[in-house]
């Protein structure tokens, strides 16, 4: 009788569907039979490994960073491409107050009932899907984290933050480098979200003149500007009511304008301009920058108690340099789509080619790597693209200009560059003139003006500011 619990144990969790355990660090320390036999994975393989190595989609991580249970993931593939269609939860150990480990067990017995659970699930799930699918094209969230290429740990890890920042409605700060892809980023965040059937609106910081800022923000009333909308107009956070506002470059978001953006953090609430209205929003917050906030912040140029309260869940994105084993499914995946845009089928890129692609810093990042394939596809006369292909990239420019300017002195380089100043000064002038004749002609109309010199009313604002029109 003495061994007897210890064998009704062992009966139950094999008969008791998927169970394991693993260590603080991840890696598996005991699978149950039923583990084994649906994943595939023989038992001596699983111990000693990484969760996440053998699970597409493990939250193991997660749950040991943040100390709290995750349920109903989708098991969706073991690292032989195995689709395991089962709900599985997650439930972090502790031992005082440490986390020691994380214990996973699914919510069926086997694969089988889980199969008939999504079998009876369909006809509803096609609906939702189809309803959902409609009112997130309108939302205006274009990428998914499907979107996101890659198989390196910066990458699984970055999966899992943006999972974990869709869960939640704190706002985010995305930090990496220009062409990282923290637009993307933030589309996913938004898309994986419970706001995701709600308007996702974009507003780049480093676009808008600082006297249009607010009113852009906060939208005006009608009769606020001369010139201005009939009816006023919504501003960007208004119209992002229970959705995403995505506000990159935050980093040149005037020094004016952030103690009014705090505000709105705090109160959730905005007061057009032209009005003593306080308009409630809930709106969640995504913040971009491409400069760390907190250098800003020593040097006076951001405030602090801005910089803290958008620092809520910080995502941080890794340089293409750092993870260079990601580098041949991102060509893979971007020659496909250039072959669509472009009508070629180039059928992707030599041994030799992509070890070349692979050497390269990539200050430039995601982006420089696609425009890089662009261009090297619209040069190749051939369906595969070779060393050669990127190498021819990097010469003429270069080698060029010395052969053109080689018999210049510098007496005439400094002629050259006088007629180039003037040049730019002439356009300037002309510019300005044909603003204030313009203007002028529409009775000062700003819109009438913009509509007949065929510009957004945005950019002649940004005009008149740059050749103090008043």
């Amino acid at each position: 009788m003495t061994g007897l619990p210890e064998k009704c144990l062992e009966l139950i969790l094999e008969q008791a569907g998927i169970i394991a355990v693993t260590d603080k660090y991840s890696k598996y320390i005991y699978v149950n039979k039923r583990w084994e036999t649906d994943t595939g994975i023989p038992r001596e393989v699983a111990i000693g490994s990484y969760a996440h190595d053998l699970i597409e989609g493990s939250m193991v991580r997660t749950v040991m960073q943040t100390g709290k249970t995750f349920s109903g993931n989708i098991l969706i593939k073991t690292k032989n491409g195995k689709e395991l269609p089962g709900i599985m939860n997650y439930m972090p150990i502790f031992q005082d107050t440490e986390i020691v480990g994380c214990f996973i067990s699914s919510c069926f017995l086997n694969v089988n009932q889980a199969q008939n659970f999504f079998e009876r699930l369909e006809t509803i799930s096609e609906q939702y899907e189809f309803l959902r699918g409609e009112m997130k094209t309108r939302s205006g969230a274009n990428y998914s984290v499907e979107d996101i290429t890659g198989k390196s740990d910066a990458v699984k890890r970055l999966k899992e933050q943006i999972y974990f920042a869709g869960a939640s409605n704190s706002t985010v700060l995305i930090n990496g480098e220009t062409g990282t892809g923290k637009e993307l980023v933030a589309h996913a965040i938004h898309s994986c979200g419970l706001r995701n059937i709600f308007p996702f609106i974009k507003v780049n910081c480093s676009a808008i003149p600082e006297n249009l800022m607010e009113s852009e923000f906060f939208g005006y009333d009608e009769g606020t500007f001369t010139g201005g909308k009939k009816g006023g107009k919504r501003g960007k956070f208004e119209k992002a009511h229970l959705g995403s506002i995505f506000l990159d470059e935050v980093n040149h978001l005037h020094l004016s304008m952030q103690p009014k953006l705090l505000r709105v953090l705090q109160e959730k609430e905005i007061e057009p301009l032209g009005t003593t209205e306080s308009i409630p929003i809930d709106t969640r917050v995504i913040a971009a920058t491409n400069i760390p906030l907190k250098q800003l912040v020593q040097k006076g140029l951001f405030r602090e108690d801005l910089y803290y309260r958008l620092n809520i869940i910080n995502i941080a994105l890794q340089p293409l340099r750092k993870r260079k084993e990601d580098i041949p499914l991102l060509v893979e995946n971007y020659i496909a789509k250039l072959n669509s845009q472009l009508g070629r089928e180039i059928k992707g890129v030599t041994k030799e080619g992509l070890e070349y692609l692979q050497t390269r810093d990539w200050p430039g990042n995601i982006r420089e790597l696609q425009n890089v394939l662009e261009r090297a596809i619209n040069a190749s006369v051939r369906d595969e693209l070779t060393r050669e292909s990127f190498l021819a990239q990097d010469g003429p420019d270069d080698y060029d200009a010395p052969d053109i300017f080689h018999h210049v002195g510098q007496e005439d380089t400094k002629k050259i560059e006088k007629i180039n100043h003037s040049l730019s000064e002439n356009k300037e002038t002309v510019e300005k003139e044909l603003i204030l004749k313009t203007i002028e002609l529409c009775g000062g109309n700003k819109s009438k003006a913009a509509k007949m010199m065929n510009i957004s009313r945005t950019l002649l604002y940004r005009k008149m500011e740059k050749y103090k029109i008043s």
